[in-house]
């Protein structure tokens, strides 16, 4: 302590492991703007081109050069010491960083996020919380309202509608809109993803402890999980990734040192994880922590109690809601016919047939887009020196070659998903397994001896890219959200009653109404303008045209 007060950290010099994690982040990052700047110079228009290409392109190729600054920057010993002390508080005082995060998080889904489901992956879960908190499992629109409301491609994937009915039900699984269910009751959706960014940091704190037994490695893996944009920016959000990062983290969490009954508590931790929204993002997490549970002596008892664990939720949220969905597909189809156990599987088979296949909607380079997201959107160097990591304890036995595992099947097996992610921050297809990520980076970094001088670079790193990274990605998700809000019309007089969306930057994720259309404006989505002039005579003859422009069209009440 100097005589001011003030705690000095000592800081070991920069070894060369340390200017080789560096330099070679560097050249990793410059190739990756490099080939963006490429690839980006043949676009005329930012707004042509399918919006994971905008993302990338438009976003995250002006993170990267203050990414490759953090890396240099962090060379330096005061941003070093600051990095040491960042995480030796997040390590013994992690209640408080768990609870300046989530309040960050929550005041976020309003400064940034707009509170506004941004795509219809999003949408669909709030959308059938809504109809939950009504008690009910359908909501219901005007039959002859439905392409309107909808585009027809749209009626059988996000929100599904009959054309003879006019019931409407979201097209996933239903955990995660239960999950937002007493939130939507409340009127605050918005707050379930901050709490379970708050409920993240927790336990990934607990479960850096119960791998390496020591404060300060677990306030590592904190701060890296805290620094990290994909982790704070898709808590800001109404995904379900969110959820599937923390009911992952909770199943390795109790797989670690497993006995029945922690296999049986993992198992229902991993059957909330697997009715989320889709099963895919767990069973892929899952896989290789079963396999190395089958290779211990204790297996039989072990894997029993994992199975009866998941039972109970996959029967009735996995199973039970995907016999739903076929059922309200096929009315006529006999339900007992269905119910069989062939044509159960079937059903199964033919839901991964639509989207698994070997062309990808991005190319052959849709993988390596990806794989430059999943850098860019990590604390500068963290997936280099995870990479280190998983080398280290290549030979290792156990529960690190099940995380290593986890993070390769995650993210080898989308390369058979024939389309990309779409709208998303980060690589979101692999956020599910992104808890290895610092694990791995940590365990290549021991408190002392040849590597404590890369762990403090890390720490630095994560400190800039708190400061800098998700401030510039949450100013980017802000602008983008707002852009597209404001593609929809408005009207200067009157009291609106309808809104016509115009065709516009993926403006059909725009038509957002309530599950029994209670909402006003309502917001429809155009045909043609012959079509909705039509349509408006014959379902809404009382309103009259108060304002039109190239947004769409505004329909309601005039002033008098």
């Amino acid at each position: 302590m100097t005589p001011s007060g003030k705690i000095e950290v000592p800081m070991p010099p920069l070894d060369r492991q340390t200017l080789i994690v560096a330099g070679v982040s560097i050249a990793i990052s410059a190739y990756i703007a490099l080939v963006f700047a490429y690839l980006r110079s043949d676009i005329q228009n930012p707004f042509n081109v399918p919006v994971f290409r905008h993302l990338i392109f438009y976003q995250d190729y002006y993170a990267l050069l203050p990414f490759i600054g953090i890396l240099a920057l962090a060379l330096l010993a005061p941003v070093r010491a600051l990095g040491v002390q960042a995480a030796s508080f997040c390590g013994r005082h992690v209640r408080v960083a768990a609870l300046a995060v989530t309040a960050a998080l929550a005041v976020g889904t309003q400064a940034v996020y707009h509170n506004h489901p941004l795509s219809m992956d999003e949408y669909a879960l709030v959308y059938q919380s809504t109809i939950f908190s009504e008690g009910h499992l359908t909501g219901q629109f005007p039959t002859a309202l439905l392409d309107w409301l909808a585009p027809p491609w749209q009626h059988t994937r996000f929100i599904r509608m009959s054309a003879e009915t006019g019931a409407t039900v979201s097209g996933y699984w239903p955990g995660m809109s239960l999950l937002l269910t007493p939130f939507t009751a409340l009127g605050i959706p918005w707050l379930l993803n901050p709490l379970i960014g708050g409920a993240t940091i927790l336990v990934m704190h607990r479960l850096a402890l119960a791998v390496f037994d020591d404060v300060e490695s677990a306030g590592y893996v904190v701060l890296l999980t805290v620094a990290s944009p994909a982790v704070t920016i898709n808590a800001l959000s109404y995904y379900s990734m969110p959820a599937h990062l923390l009911a992952n983290a909770v199943f390795a969490l109790l797989l670690l040192r497993p006995t029945p009954g922690r296999a049986l508590l993992a198992g229902l931790a991993g059957s909330v994880a697997l009715v989320l929204h889709n099963p895919p993002p767990h069973i892929l997490f899952a896989l290789p922590w079963m396999v190395w549970l089958a290779c211990r002596s204790d297996r039989v008892r072990i894997l029993g109690a994992l199975g009866a664990g998941y039972l109970p939720l996959c029967l009735v949220l996995g199973w039970g809601w995907a016999y739903f969905l076929e059922s309200q597909a096929s009315a006529s189809a006999a339900l007992g016919t269905l119910a069989t156990p062939t044509a159960a599987a079937e059903m199964l088979m033919g839901r991964i047939r639509g989207f698994v296949g070997w062309k990808s909607d991005t190319g052959s380079g849709g993988q390596l887009y990806s794989l430059a997201k999943l850098w860019v959107w990590a604390v500068p160097g963290l997936l280099l020196v995870a990479a280190l990591g998983a080398w280290r304890l290549r030979k290792e036995k156990g529960y690190w070659l099940a995380m290593i595992g986890s993070a390769l099947l995650t993210y080898f097996a989308y390369f058979l998903v024939r389309f990309d992610q779409g709208h998303g921050w980060g690589f979101r297809y692999f956020h599910s397994a992104w808890l290895v990520l610092p694990l791995l980076a940590v365990a290549a970094l021991p408190m002392n001896g040849a590597r404590a001088a890369l762990r403090g670079y890390l720490g630095g790193c994560a400190v800039l890219g708190l400061a800098i990274l998700t401030t510039l990605y949450a100013l980017q998700v802000e602008h983008f959200i707002q852009r597209h809000l404001s593609q929809v019309p408005t009207a200067a007089g009157g009291s609106a009653r309808v809104v016509i969306l115009n065709r516009g930057y993926y403006t059909w994720d725009l038509a957002q109404n309530d599950p029994y259309l209670r909402n006003e404006p309502i917001r429809l989505y155009t045909k043609n303008p012959q079509l909705d002039l039509e349509m408006m005579g014959k379902n809404f003859p009382q309103y009259q045209l108060l304002h039109s422009d190239r947004r769409g069209s505004v329909w309601g009440v005039a002033q008098p």
